[in-house]
């Protein structure tokens, strides 16, 4: 899983800094599944008249888009085992963008395009478009 042996730098901070943020938007993603499940179950509270519907219904497009996000973020994974930095860090600004805004992705994100693997593979396409 964790394959860094013969890469930069940057590239294994930037692999490093996407599984970490992936083990994080999980966590995340259990602890918004445990707060609607709680707020699905409490209705309302009758003492104070209170619904807790309006914070459901936000906390549930929250959770998908959440996920939506893990899933590019698995993409991102991907790519660095692919040894294909450019496009991991390319799904990681994607997957950091949605919200909540993932900071750690967004830093490895940017460490996987500066890296020398993926500024070689870049010199490697235009070489091939010049000739």
């Amino acid at each position: 899983m964790l394959n860094v042996e013969g890469i930069s730098a940057e590239a294994k901070i930037g692999k490093i800094l996407v599984l970490v943020s992936l083990i994080l938007g999980i966590l995340v993603l259990l602890f918004i599944g445990v707060l609607a499940a709680i707020m699905y179950g409490a209705g309302t509270f009758f003492a104070l008249e209170i619904s807790l519907t309006i914070p459901f219904l936000i906390l549930v497009p929250l959770f998908l888009v959440k996920v939506i996000g893990l899933v590019i973020g698995f993409l991102a994974l991907n790519a660095t085992e692919n040894r294909d930095f450019s496009r991991a860090g390319i799904f990681a600004i994607i997957s950091c963008v949605l919200p909540p805004l993932d900071i750690v992705m967004l830093i490895g994100g940017i460490f996987c395009l500066i890296s020398r693997e993926a500024n070689e593979g870049k010199a490697e396409g235009e070489e091939g478009k010049k000739a």
